[in-house]
């Protein structure tokens, strides 16, 4: 069986489509409550484990559900298709749940966000548009890294950051 190069640009595009109409689906019945995206204030942003023993859910607040996506429980495939694809004008943010699956957000407003539950590796894609950078900060509000505008995530190491400001 031959397939022409047409024929396999439009499987390609199919396939895409696919995986976009997927990751939305993912992204609707995974979408919880403000009040529990919004973890826990500032100064406690770091515990791993709730006061159960369990394990915490990545937070992020302020979080705005009119403009912006939150993903939970994606397999490391799906996270990487996640974040390989951030929409333009976002800032998209990967974290582990600590159990082998994957939260990612997809940040639109320029408000400086406290983290929780973000611990070990991650990554950040910045495809905001213009010359906009993505800073990491310390708990005492100090630079830790900044990302620039880039094709490709940036790594991150999440367990000094406490606080992520997607429009400096």
């Amino acid at each position: 069986m031959t397939i022409k190069s047409g024929a396999l640009q439009v499987l390609r595009a199919r396939l895409s489509h696919i995986v976009a109409a997927f990751v939305v689906l993912v992204s609707v019945f995974s979408a919880t409550t403000p009040a529990a995206q919004a973890g826990q204030a500032k100064g406690a942003a770091h515990a791993n484990t709730s006061s159960a023993g369990a394990l915490a859910s990545p937070g992020l607040f302020p979080f705005y559900r009119d403009t912006e996506v939150l993903i939970r429980d994606l397999s490391t495939p799906l996270r990487d298709i996640a974040i390989n694809n951030c929409p333009s004008a976002y800032v998209c943010v990967a974290v582990g749940e600590g159990d082998g699956q994957h939260t990612v957000f997809k940040l639109y407003r320029c408000t400086e966000r406290t983290i929780s539950n973000f611990l070990g590796y991650g990554a950040v894609a910045n495809s905001q548009t213009g010359n906009v950078t993505v800073r990491l900060k310390k708990q005492d509000g100090t630079k830790y890294q900044d990302i620039p505008v880039s094709s490709t995530p940036a790594r991150v190491y999440w367990d000094p950051v406490w606080y992520i400001d997607p429009c400096l």
